[in-house]
């Protein structure tokens, strides 16, 4: 029997608090980030006296997303993709309930008031990893290992409980003064065995499968996580060790001619054992791309003296960087403006919240 989606925010959320339990439980401090349809703040808890962070959907809002889908659309589809962020805001809690990793973010707590669902996750210290490269440079080979290494572990972590990420890129990790790092941002994971069925995440850091999916692949529309995961970690990689990304993300349509052509350039300066890892986690078939544990394998993973040499301070000016500086990227959107994922069936009165 389906549970409707109000029942299943009731069991992943627990207990709902009035408006002002929450505001005397949290003191909310400078605001981190923003999304569509939620924000994240500092706040300090004041039952246990820690600096946390917390993400906030505000229910308005996503009222509001349906009603301007209404308008522009029909109220079926509007129906549709409120229940979508409402089963991702749910699946994100259950996840995170699911997982414990030093290089995963630390989750705390879920909760809700007549007005917001909050999510409640360790304050890390730092930024994330395209505003430290934007302000550090490039990474020597022994850090960038070093920050791959903690990355690759989380990864590895999640695959081995059928999570896929989704939705790795430089931003979604956080990286500390020492370069440990935190991965973020599990609202768009999955946990399941077998094939995912939609389609998501941020294009210059999608794989071929994801890139592609509307027109060159067998089961359009239909891959594998992992193999998709790795990807995105690749193109990390070489940002670490570059300063810039792989392929020219200008339009998409110059991102897709990029990657169909593996139109990558690597610096003189990036060792041939990291070339080499690079070249296997960007394959453009999935089916040869390496798994995580595969990955374990190559020697770079196991330098001697990991932080023994200078980090670069400046961005490296060769031509490689001239086109492929990196941004803050956009989720894959449809011709509709939407999310370009693959929506199952909802009645409007899952959506009563």
């Amino acid at each position: 029997m389906t549970i409707p989606l109000r029942e299943r925010l009731r069991l992943v959320l627990g207990k709902t608090l009035t408006e002002d339990e929450v505001l005397g439980r949290f003191q909310f401090g400078e605001l981190l980030g923003t999304g569509a349809t939620c924000k994240v703040y500092a706040a300090l808890d004041a039952t246990t006296n820690a600096k946390v962070a917390i993400k906030v959907f505000d229910k308005a809002k996503l009222i509001e997303l349906r009603q301007s889908i209404a308008v522009r659309a029909h109220k079926e589809l509007a129906v549709h993709r409120v229940c979508r962020r409402l089963r991702k805001i749910i699946s994100e809690i259950e996840i995170l309930r699911a997982i414990d990793h030093p290089n995963i973010i630390k989750f705390f707590g879920a909760y809700e008031t007549s007005h917001r669902i909050c999510i409640v996750f360790e304050h890390v210290k730092g930024a994330d990893l395209l505003d430290y490269l934007t302000k550090k440079g490039r990474l020597c080979e022994a850090k960038a290992t070093f920050v791959f290494q903690q990355i690759f572990s989380a990864v590895r972590y999640c695959h081995e409980r059928n999570i896929y990420h989704r939705d790795l890129k430089l931003e979604n990790v956080l990286v500390r003064s020492d370069l440990h790092v935190k991965v973020i941002d599990f609202g768009l994971a999955e946990r399941r065995h077998g094939l995912l069925d939609t389609v998501c995440g941020t294009p210059l850091y999608s794989s071929p499968e994801v890139l592609f999916s509307d027109s060159q692949f067998e089961c359009s529309g239909r891959f594998q996580g992992a193999p998709a995961d790795v990807w995105s970690v690749g193109v990390m990689l070489f940002a670490l060790l570059t300063g810039c990304a792989p392929f020219d993300d200008s339009t998409f349509e110059t991102l897709r001619y990029d990657v169909s052509r593996n139109r990558i350039t690597y610096p003189a300066h990036i060792s041939d054992a990291a070339k080499g890892l690079l070249k296997t986690m960007l394959t453009f078939d999935p089916q040869v791309r390496p798994s995580i544990t595969d990955i374990l394998d190559y020697k770079w993973l196991n330098p001697e003296d990991v932080l023994t040499a200078r980090e670069y301070t400046a961005i490296d000016t060769s031509p490689v960087n001239a086109f492929v500086r990196i941004t803050h990227q956009k989720h894959i959107q449809s011709h509709e403006g939407s999310d370009k994922t693959i929506c199952s069936s909802a009645s409007s009165d899952e959506l009563a919240i």
